[in-house]
């Protein structure tokens, strides 16, 4: 029996006709399909400008690049994400400043990060800009955080890169609507992939030149009739995204809403296994919030049992050949972000979601007797180690 991962890419036969349409074509990279897969982007998610880049971590450090983030410069953000958004911030000179998330879903806790705010201004210390993440595909508390926007004037960024093709308010196109920019990832465990790859979606027309420019090593063209004459007046980037990744991407657009669709079924057979075991939190599904199930987490309560997270990983993986992952370790764990720790007390839910949590797998390759033979192992474990 091979391992079931907590996710992996899905390829169809278009997915493929569609790559290799590409391969035909007179350019793979620098060609029509980049800009075909941007327009495709545009019209589903609701943005003027799309711009298609080599991963989500290249989007978060050109906008942290064009903002201008330096020293003594604060942008607020989740400790439960992926570490490219705070190494986005290390990198420009600005410091990152860790919030508690929000314990029913573990989206940065809106409450929290005005109070955080506040805090800063007694110091005199200016927040630049929040980065909030759409933990596991689950919308955040978007009308609070454009609230918070509006009464401090900085920049909301939208890392949207669980999320793709969930819904705010019956919205899909919300993401767009309450934020200055939003990140995506196209990374093969995303819900559509173009293997490695991702873009960002841009509301003000100068900020999208600045950024198109810095993804094409800085260069400049001075007069559209004179392919020749450019000009290079900044340092910039090699962080395009080649046409065969495009070609792949716009296939996988095409069918984003089943698949969905069918992330969202599956996760409902999971909720149905679990219903019984009051040792086993699953995820809240929450009114005027469509989660895209990116991922399928649930909660453990380890104080009731008699094993350690690390051994029920162990088992797991070892007897039932189901590799758990967890999502995330806390990015004020690591070596390089510890000094930005204030208190652990600070972070109450974060810790608790950390101890409990595994992300289960969740993906379109599943059966249905998959999904109840995951449910089955944990539910077993879990009563045989019970120590009530």
């Amino acid at each position: 029996m091979k391992y079931l991962n907590y996710n992996k890419q899905k390829i169809s036969a278009e997915d493929i006709k569609s790559v290799i349409k590409v391969l035909r074509s007179e350019r793979i990279t620098q060609g029509k399909f980049i800009n075909i897969f941007e327009k495709k982007l545009n019209r589903y998610f609701g943005s003027k400008h799309a711009l298609a880049i080599s991963n989500a971590t290249s989007a978060l450090f050109l906008i942290g690049k064009i903002l201008k983030w330096k020293k003594n410069d604060h942008v607020i953000l989740s400790p439960l994400t992926f570490v490219s958004g705070a190494n986005s911030v290390l990198f420009s000179g600005a410091t990152p400043v860790f919030v508690d998330v929000n314990r029913n879903d573990q989206n940065l806790d809106p409450v929290l990060v005005e109070k955080k705010i506040k805090e800063l201004k007694i110091k005199k210390k200016k927040v630049k800009a929040i980065i909030i993440t759409d933990y596991a595909g689950n919308p955040a508390d978007w009308k609070y955080f454009r609230k918070i926007k509006k009464r401090n004037n900085l920049i909301l960024i939208n890392d949207n890169c669980h999320a793709l093709g969930a819904s705010y308010y019956n919205d899909k196109k919300y993401a767009m609507k309450f934020s200055d920019f939003v990140v995506h990832s196209y990374h093969a465990v995303k819900n559509i992939t173009t293997a490695e790859g991702g873009a960002i979606f841009i509301k003000n027309s100068d900020n999208f030149k600045k950024l198109r420019i810095l993804r094409e090593h800085g260069f400049e063209q001075n007069d559209k009739r004179n392919p020749f004459n450019y000009n290079l007046k900044q340092i910039g980037f090699n962080f395009r995204l080649s046409d065969l990744n495009c070609g792949l991407g716009i296939s996988q657009l095409s069918r984003i809403d089943s698949i969905i669709k069918k992330r969202d079924y599956y996760s409902k057979f999971y909720d149905k296994y679990f219903i019984n075991n009051n040792l086993v939190e699953t995820p809240k599904r929450e009114k005027n919030k469509k989660s895209s199930y990116h991922l399928y987490n649930i909660r453990i309560n380890f104080d009731k049992l008699n094993i350690s997270k690390l051994k029920f990983f162990k088992i797991m993986k070892k007897k039932y050949k189901i590799n758990l992952q967890v999502h995330y370790t806390p990015t004020y764990k690591f070596s390089l972000y510890k000094k930005y720790l204030s208190s652990l007390k600070d972070f109450q839910n974060t810790e608790e979601y950390y101890k409990q949590t595994f992300s289960l797998p969740l993906y379109l390759d599943l059966s249905k007797k998959n999904i109840k033979y995951v449910a089955n192992s944990i539910n077993y474990l879990t009563k045989k180690y019970n120590n009530v």
